[in-house]
């Protein structure tokens, strides 16, 4: 594990027992999850297995639980206290699990998943190219990743090469690394709550 995902981990660790009060959730995280939501409808009918890379205390699954209660639903985080949290808050619904993994390690067989969902946590992987590898490997042919982060373009892309942010996903960059993997993006929506900075994509194996 490098430093600076160690550092990302373990500040995720110490939010965990507040992170479900945390102001961001109403005015960032809910927005982008709303349209999440709307894109795995329109692009998926009735997933029966989706998992969530990244998810946090699982307020995501929750919500898709809801929507398609007789899915399985997976749920994987490197911070054990998301974890730990997550399966506090999801109880005792026997549709969802929670376990400790990373994107670049992702502890499931091949084909496995109608949907993965990636919200907001693209930019904390440590090697994105082996976790959009890992992807690929769980999603069934006609499966769809779902991918919400800050994809810059234009000028905004110019400033993140120019303070050497290679983790955040820049657009040309992103679709350089779904191309060498053999995936594409075809379908795309910003979230206009953050004046079009985090885009929500659907990806796709070709």
């Amino acid at each position: 594990m490098s430093r600076d995902h160690a550092h990302d981990v373990g500040r995720f660790d110490e939010w965990a027992p507040t992170y479900e009060r945390h102001w961001m959730q109403r005015s960032l995280f809910e927005p982008v999850q709303r349209v999440v939501l709307e894109m795995i409808a329109s692009q998926v009918q009735s997933p029966a297995a989706v998992l969530d890379v990244g998810c946090g205390t699982g307020r995501l699954l929750r919500s898709l639980h809801a929507r398609y209660p007789s899915a399985q639903l997976e749920g994987v985080d490197a911070a054990d206290g998301m974890v730990e949290q997550a399966g506090r808050a999801a109880g005792a619904t026997p549709s969802i699990r929670f376990q400790t993994a990373v994107a670049e390690s992702l502890p499931f067989g091949d084909g496995v998943f109608d949907v993965v969902t990636s919200t907001l946590t693209f930019h904390h992987w440590a090697d994105q190219a082996k976790g959009i590898a890992e992807v690929k490997r769980v999603l069934r042919d006609n499966g769809t990743w779902i991918l919400a982060d800050f994809i810059a373009a234009g000028p905004a892309a110019l400033v993140l090469r120019v303070l050497h942010a290679d983790r955040m996903p820049e657009a040309r960059r992103l679709k350089g690394l779904l191309d060498a993997a053999g995936l594409s993006i075809v379908a795309k929506r910003s979230v206009w709550r953050t004046m079009g900075q985090i885009s929500v994509v659907a990806i796709a194996k070709r």
